[in-house]
């Protein structure tokens, strides 16, 4: 199959879908690729979970990335991080649990110190100092949770010298400049940098306070974030990446995503502030970023070997918009394209025994049906997607 890419997507403790896919990957390798050790990829770049997966795929640990999601199993959300404002212990009588919200005395008082001494007296002769005091506490909470636990599983692996044969990257935005950064391996300045770098791509705004510091050859980033607010497939960079070798045509790009870009129903009439700032950032906003990402590839893709059929020689650019002139050449490129069912994962923040099995298991299903319809498609000359 020549060489291979592989772009996994965000979102969130639906990561699992991923796993179980990679896994079927792996078990069907020679298949894919016969002459190489297995898996082996020349390239892999992800986003949010994505960064976390692609980081032990990317290190040929696909084990040990089982592992990992199969303790989030076992053990629940708690592995990951901790919150005084979300439950992380969830019903395992459900396939979809929900995500809860905790506010207790004790979570008032530590968060709120000041607002809460000697509120009696307060209440009776200051409200306005009250609710001045309370205001002032309020900007300073910057997370709902705490991804410590995340963090030092990410420090076992964020190693820069296993990764020569594999060009790794992962994607995370600056609040402070607003830009989207695509940051390799070898683009730290050390294995703690890189540690950070992946957590910055994973940490979801509201859920997880920014990373307040990352060294890379691009300087130093400051307040870094989940790169899927503003990137959730990055596939651009894989195919600057691919673009940069000197048979482009040779490469076959495999994409994970962890949603099919669709919007789940509800009600959001009785739902918390959080719970509606989550609905706008994650699900909304992202979907819609998943889905302008994915319709562009596959669409320039399917008008790029159109053209080429009929006109082997004719090259085909994009447009720079910024510019106002033809860009650069468009390349074709195999691909497949792996994504779950509509509302078979359920909520990308929620994760307990049950679900994370039933998200491996479709994954592994969705993974098995796109080989499958690939090898059997023209030589795998056209974009499968499942």
């Amino acid at each position: 199959m020549g060489k291979i890419a592989l772009v996994l997507s965000g979102g969130g403790f639906r990561g699992a879908f991923q796993a179980g896919a990679l896994q079927v990957i792996k078990e069907n390798w020679k298949s894919i690729s016969p002459d190489r050790a297995e898996p082996s990829f020349d390239i892999v770049s992800g986003v949010s979970v994505g960064a976390l997966n692609g980081l032990l795929t990317a290190e040929n640990k696909l084990d040990d990335l089982m592992g990992i999601w199969q303790e989030i199993a076992e053990k629940g959300m708690g592995v990951i991080y901790n919150s005084d404002f979300i439950d992380t212990h969830l019903d395992e009588d459900t396939d979809n649990p929900k995500l809860k919200f905790n506010l207790t005395w004790d979570t008032i008082k530590k968060y709120f110190p000041k607002t809460t001494g000697n509120l009696l007296l307060k209440l009776l002769f200051s409200r306005k100092s009250l609710f001045t005091s309370a205001a002032r506490e309020f900007q300073f909470i910057r997370a709902l949770g705490d991804n410590s636990p995340l963090l030092e599983k990410i420090k076992k692996y964020a190693r820069r010298d296993l990764l020569q044969s594999c060009i790794f990257r992962c994607g995370f935005v600056s609040l402070d400049t607003g830009d989207y950064y695509s940051v390799g391996a070898c683009d730290y300045e050390t294995d703690e940098d890189f540690a950070r770098g992946v957590l910055a791509s994973t940490a979801i705004p509201i859920i997880w306070p920014p990373v307040d510091r990352i060294k890379t050859n691009k300087g130093i980033l400051r307040q870094c974030v989940d790169g899927g607010i503003k990137n959730v497939s990055p596939l651009r960079y894989v195919i600057e990446e691919i673009k940069n070798d000197p048979r482009p045509e040779d490469y076959t790009i495999v994409i994970i995503n962890c949603s099919t870009g669709k919007i789940a129903n509800d009600n959001y009439r009785h739902k918390s502030l959080s719970q509606i700032a989550l609905r706008s950032l994650n699900d909304i906003a992202i979907t819609e970023i998943f889905n302008n990402d994915i319709r562009d590839f596959v669409t320039k893709n399917f008008i790029v070997k159109q053209i080429r059929e009929d006109h082997p020689d004719q090259v085909v650019h994009d447009f720079d918009f910024e510019k106002n002139q033809p860009g650069k050449p468009l390349q074709y490129f195999k691909s497949i394209v792996i994504q779950p069912d509509h509302d078979v994962l359920g909520d990308p923040l929620t994760a307990n025994a049950r679900q994370i099995r039933l998200r491996i298991e479709h994954g592994r299903e969705k993974a098995r049906t796109a080989l499958k319809l690939f090898h059997g498609s023209e030589q795998g000359n056209k974009t499968t997607i499942v």
